[in-house]
């Protein structure tokens, strides 16, 4: 697990603040009269006010534009739960990870982009979301798809709009930066976001093995759904959302994705490893075949205590999703509690 909580930790710009940059104003003027004095030469002076004044100015200017990116990109944020579209924003927050992690310079041209991007998203799900919602849940699946694909088409470009103005904010920035030659400044490690717990995003003591959990979830396919636990498995580290759980490789690769209302009853027991050697594991009946046409899943571990702790948190995700299901569907997701299998 430590290489992913290594993974999650940050680095950014130590900027110095705006005071810094205010006391310029003054000290710059300060050292060229002081020059000035030294040297018999006014031009010293001249010289400080204009570096004070342009100082102050370029810093206030990328300050304000700081600060402008981090209200549109909130109000981006906020706006998209709006949409009602889990692949929308998950999309949306990959593509902001991307960002962060390659760089990728944002401008204008990235602004107008995603301003069309927003009106395009608006039109097409208007003719996606009924058809998603009528592929799953018939006639009432279409019905509520017609219902979110408007909802899509109003909310989305406003989203467009907004994330158009956080990257031209942030191109403003990054042009001061690199103006003022902050780029060079030295890189300092924060911690990881603070995670919220649960449906109810719940805030506890600050744990850095789950902020970096919660940090890593966003890079997989449960991008966009809130954060309820995760287990090191060692070799492999379990990541589990409201609605699914994601089994990690070493290299971060996704080896399992489970949804939580397609688990019929899941059972802990002794299983053969794959290198044919006795252990533990834990057996997931399914109530929707795979792909493949599998209705059975093994998830192979290291030991009793560990498959115990992994079929536990499945078992508190799957009474999360039972709660949201109307009471006749909910007796199908009563989970099975773990019990060891014969020895």
């Amino acid at each position: 697990m430590q290489h992913f909580i290594d993974d999650a930790v940050w680095t950014v710009d130590s900027d110095p603040p705006l005071s810094y940059h205010h006391s310029d104003f003054v000290l710059e003027p300060v050292k060229g009269f002081q020059k000035s004095v030294q040297e018999m030469d006014a031009s010293y002076l001249v010289d400080g006010v204009a570096r004070g004044t342009l100082s102050l100015a370029r810093h206030t200017v990328g300050g304000f534009a700081d600060s402008a990116a981090m209200l549109t990109e909130t109000f981006s944020k906020n706006m998209t739960v709006l949409t009602l579209d889990r692949r929308y924003a998950q999309k949306r927050d990959r593509k902001d990870i991307l960002r962060e992690q390659e760089g990728t310079n944002v401008g204008i041209g990235s602004g107008v982009q995603k301003l069309a991007q927003g009106f395009i998203e608006g039109v097409t799900g208007v003719v996606k979301a009924p058809l998603r919602g009528a592929e799953k849940k018939g006639f009432e699946g279409f019905a509520k798809g017609i219902g979110k694909g408007l909802l899509g088409l109003l909310v989305k470009p406003i989203i467009g709009i907004s994330d158009g103005i956080t990257d031209v904010m942030i191109g403003v920035k990054s042009s001061v930066d690199r103006s003022s030659g902050s780029a060079s400044l030295q890189l300092a490690q924060i911690r990881p976001r603070r995670p919220l717990y649960g449906a109810d995003r719940m805030i506890r003591a600050y744990n850095v093995a789950d902020a970096a959990a919660a940090a890593l979830l966003l890079r997989t396919r449960l991008a966009g759904e809130n954060y309820l636990a995760h287990l090191d498995m060692g070799d492999r580290v379990a990541l589990l959302s409201v609605k699914r759980m994601v089994l990690l490789g070493p290299e971060g690769q996704e080896l399992l994705v489970l949804k939580y209302r397609h688990i019929e009853s899941l059972e802990v027991r002794d299983i053969e490893q794959p290198d044919g050697t006795e252990g533990w594991g834990i057996v997931v009946i399914l109530n929707t075949p795979r792909r493949n046409g599998s209705e059975v899943e093994v998830i192979n571990c290291k030991d009793k205590t560990q498959a115990t702790d992994l079929c536990q948190l499945m078992e508190q995700g799957m009474k999360l999703v039972a709660l949201e299901l109307p009471e006749q569907e909910q007796s199908a997701l009563v989970p099975t509690l773990p019990r060891p299998g014969p020895k």
